[in-house]
């Protein structure tokens, strides 16, 4: 009787120690893998929502403009409510651009769902998510992002 239990308290403690060491941020990897094929192993995605907050969404879509041809980004857009739209405020150039992503399935999901109305940038280290900022009234993530290139 006391192997047994042994045995289930050894069995608990491994699976204990198998989820501490999981990655933190498993299910935003796979969604961003299932959008992106050749899923960049050292980069940014820049995750837009096409709901939430429009000042913080209008800086996104800008930065999405002026930043398009920089190396190691690349763009989600989720919740998207009209493609057509999107694609005019864009222009067909961009929305062209092997560089955007359009989330139809709305597969991504915000760690923390009190920012899922703020732009998500998502960087990537050997294939694994690093580090998640936003882009709100008080914090700065795409400029952060442009100091840290």
């Amino acid at each position: 009787m006391y192997n047994v239990r042994l045995n289930y308290s050894l069995l608990f403690l491994c699976l204990f120690f198998f989820n501490a060491c999981a990655e933190d941020h498993a299910s935003l990897r796979k969604s961003i893998h299932s959008l992106d094929a050749d899923m960049l192993s050292t980069g940014t995605y820049v995750i837009i929502p096409n709901q939430g907050c429009e000042g913080c969404i209008s800086q996104a879509e800008a930065f999405v403009k002026k930043n398009i041809t920089k190396d190691n980004i690349r763009y989600v857009f989720t919740r998207i409510q009209s493609t057509k739209l999107l694609k005019i405020k864009l222009g067909n150039d961009i929305m062209s651009s092997r560089k955007i992503l359009l989330d139809t399935a709305n597969t991504i999901e915000y760690p923390d769902k009190k920012n899922d109305i703020y732009p998500m940038i998502v960087t990537v280290s050997d294939h694994k998510v690093s580090r998640i900022t936003y882009q709100s009234p008080t914090t700065g993530g795409l400029t952060e992002l442009l100091n840290d290139k």
